[in-house]
C-alpha cells in the first residue's frame, strides 16, 4: 500500500490537474519559452511550487492553477470585447481549456502587461485583424484532433472575418492615425531586430512587438509577416510544438498576403510554412518563386528556397540560391551555416566543415554551426568532436534532453570506446523517443551506425506518420545510404512525393568506409 503522502499527492493532482515537473513542461503547456515563463513567475505571479529545501531550478506547477491564472489575465474581458464587436459566440472559437485558447490568452496577456494602457481600448481590433481568430482556428483546424470540426470552424471563421471587413474597411482605414502607423512601423522594426537574434527570449520579444504593431495598425501586412516568421522559428528555438507553430504561421502569412499581395515577404513567409508545415511542396515552391520575383534582392527568400531545394537533392540549384543570399548579405552567420550543411550533403565535406568552424569562431554563441557539426561528427565517427559540439549545442540552447544524451554518449565512450558510445547513445535516445521527447529520425541514424536497419526503417516510417519535418531530408543524407535498396525505404520516399525527383546519389567512398568499419564492431552486424 502506498504511503499516505503519496495518496495525498494523487488527490491534489486530481484536483489541480496534471502536474508539470520542470520549466520546460510548464513552458510547453503555455506555448511560450522557458525564459518567458520564469519572468512571469517573478513579475506576474505565475503559480509555481517548490519542495522544501529545493533550489530555484527545482519547480513544478499544476495545469488547473495555470488555467485559472490565464483567465485572471483579462481573458474574460477579451471574450466580452469579441462578443460586442462581432455578435458572435466565442465558445465556438475560443475554448480556454484547450491549447488554442490558452495560446490566444497568453498572447493577449503579454500585450496587456507590456503595452501602453491605451492599447487595451484597441483589443477589439484583434477580432477584425484576425490575429486571435487565426491563432485559435489555425491551431484547432490543422491539428489531428480538429480534423472532424475543421469545415465548420473554417466556415465560421470566414463568415465572421468577412463580416468584420464589411463593417470596418472604410471606417477602419480612416480610424488609423498617422501616429498609430508610425508607432506600428517602429514596433515592427524592433520586432525584426529581436527576430534576427534568433534565441528563445528574443523571439518572445519579437512576437510581442509584432502583436503590438498590429494593435496600432490592423492593416499592417508586414507585422503579420513578422508574426509568421517568428512562429516559424519558435518551433525550432523554443518548446512550441511544430503543429501549433506552423498553423499560426500559415494563418498570419495568408492574412498578410490578403492585405498586400504585392508584399514579397508575405509570400516568403507563406512559402516556408506551407512547405515545411503543410508539406505542400508544389504551392510552397510557387510561393518561394513569387517572393523572389517580387524582390530578387531578398537574402532570406534565397536562403530558405536553397534549403528546400537541398533536401530534395537539387544541389546545383540550392547552391546557386544560397550564393545569391550570401552575396546579398555576406555577414549573415545563418546563411553561412546553412551553406555549410548544404555543402556537406552535396559531398563537399571538408569545405563544409571548414566553413562551419569559421562561423563558430566568428559567432561562438550562434547554435546552428555547433548543431550541424555535432551531427556531421557522429556521421564521420569523429566521437570526440561529436561530444564537444553536442555539449556546446546543449549549453547554448539550454536543452536538458540533449545534455543528458551527450552525457550518456560521453560516459559510454570513456568506458568502452566506439561500441560503448553507440550502445549508450542508442539506449538513452530510445528512452527519450518513447517519452515523446526525441524525433525518430535522430534515433534512426544511431540505429544505422549500429547496423539495426529494420528498426531504423520503422522509426523513419513513424516519423513520417507523426509529420516530423526532419524526415523530409532522409532522401539526401548519406548516413541513410545503406537503406536505399530497401523496399520499405523506397515506399517511404514515394509517400513523401517531392514534385521533382532529385538526382539519385550513388553511395560515396565515405559510405563504403562506414560499412567496412561497421563490420569491425563486435556485435553490430
Amino acid at each position: 500500500m502506498p504511503p499516505a503522502s503519496t495518496d495525498r499527492r494523487k488527490t491534489a493532482d486530481a484536483h489541480l490537474g496534471k502536474r508539470l515537473d520542470c520549466w520546460k513542461e510548464i513552458a510547453a503547456y503555455l506555448g511560450r519559452g522557458e525564459r518567458t515563463v520564469k519572468r512571469w513567475e517573478l513579475e506576474r505571479g505565475l503559480p509555481s511550487h517548490r519542495a522544501p529545501g529545493a533550489g530555484r531550478t527545482s519547480v513544478y506547477a499544476y495545469t488547473a492553477e495555470l488555467d485559472e491564472w490565464l483567465k485572471s489575465r483579462k481573458a474574460q474581458e477579451v471574450e466580452a470585447a469579441q462578443v460586442d464587436a462581432e455578435d458572435a459566440e466565442p465558445g465556438e472559437l475560443f475554448d480556454f481549456g484547450n491549447e488554442a485558447g490558452r495560446s490566444a490568452v497568453v498572447s493577449t496577456a503579454v500585450v496587456e502587461a507590456d503595452a501602453p494602457h491605451s492599447f487595451l481600448r484597441r483589443i477589439w481590433l484583434l477580432a477584425f485583424s484576425g490575429l486571435l481568430l487565426a491563432a485559435a482556428v489555425g491551431t484547432v483546424a490543422y491539428s489531428d484532433a480538429g480534423r472532424a470540426v475543421r469545415p465548420q470552424l473554417s466556415a465560421r471563421f470566414h463568415s465572421l472575418f468577412a463580416k468584420s471587413r464589411g463593417n470596418s474597411d472604410a471606417a477602419g482605414t480612416k480610424a488609423v492615425s498617422d501616429s498609430d502607423k508610425s508607432q506600428a512601423r517602429e514596433l515592427y522594426l524592433k520586432g525584426r531586430y529581436e527576430w534576427n537574434q534568433r534565441n528563445p527570449a528574443s523571439l518572445d520579444r519579437a512576437l510581442d512587438y509584432f502583436t503590438q504593431a498590429i494593435l496600432h495598425d490592423p492593416g499592417n501586412a508586414q507585422a503579420y509577416v513578422g508574426m509568421a516568421d517568428t512562429y516559424d522559428l519558435l518551433r525550432e528555438y523554443s518548446s512550441m510544438p511544430d503543429s501549433d507553430a506552423y498553423a499560426r504561421a500559415v494563418a498570419a502569412a495568408r492574412k498578410a498576403v490578403e492585405l498586400d499581395d504585392s508584399l514579397p515577404e508575405a509570400h516568403r513567409a507563406l512559402a516556408f510554412a506551407e512547405w515545411w508545415g503543410e508539406w505542400d511542396f508544389v504551392d510552397g515552391e510557387k510561393e518561394f518563386r513569387r517572393a523572389i520575383e517580387l524582390n530578387p534582392k531578398d537574402p532570406i527568400a534565397h536562403k530558405w528556397f536553397a534549403n528546400v531545394l537541398s533536401v530534395q537533392g537539387r544541389f546545383p540549384e540550392a547552391l546557386e540560391e544560397n550564393e545569391k543570399a550570401q552575396e546579398l548579405d555576406p555577414s549573415s552567420n545563418s546563411i553561412l551555416a546553412d551553406k555549410g550543411l548544404l555543402l556537406f550533403d552535396a559531398g563537399r565535406r571538408a569545405e563544409a566543415i571548414e566553413l562551419l568552424k569559421q562561423v563558430e569562431r566568428s559567432a561562438p554563441e550562434f547554435p546552428s554551426p555547433h548543431d550541424y557539426l555535432m551531427a556531421m561528427s557522429l556521421e564521420l565517427r569523429d566521437y570526440p568532436s561529436y561530444i564537444e559540439e553536442g555539449q556546446k549545442t546543449a549549453e547554448i540552447e539550454s536543452d536538458p534532453v540533449l545534455k543528458d544524451i551527450i552525457g550518456a554518449a560521453k560516459a559510454g565512450f570513456k568506458r568502452d570506446g566506439e561500441r560503448g558510445l553507440l550502445n549508450d547513445l542508442y539506449a538513452r535516445q530510445k528512452e527519450y523517443y518513447k517519452a515523446g521527447k526525441l524525433w525518430g529520425t535522430k534515433l534512426a541514424k544511431t540505429c544505422i551506425l549500429l547496423g539495426k536497419k529494420q528498426e531504423a526503417l520503422q522509426l523513419l516510417e513513424e516519423s513520417y506518420n507523426h509529420h516530423e519535418w526532419d524526415v523530409l531530408s532522409c532522401k539526401t543524407q548519406s548516413d541513410l545510404a545503406t537503406l536505399r535498396d530497401e523496399p520499405r525505404y523506397k515506399a517511404l520516399l514515394k509517400k513523401i512525393n517531392f514534385p521533382e525527383d532529385p538526382v539519385r546519389l550513388s553511395p560515396s567512398p565515405l559510405t563504403s568506409a562506414y560499412n567496412s568499419r561497421l563490420s569491425a564492431i563486435p556485435g553490430q552486424r
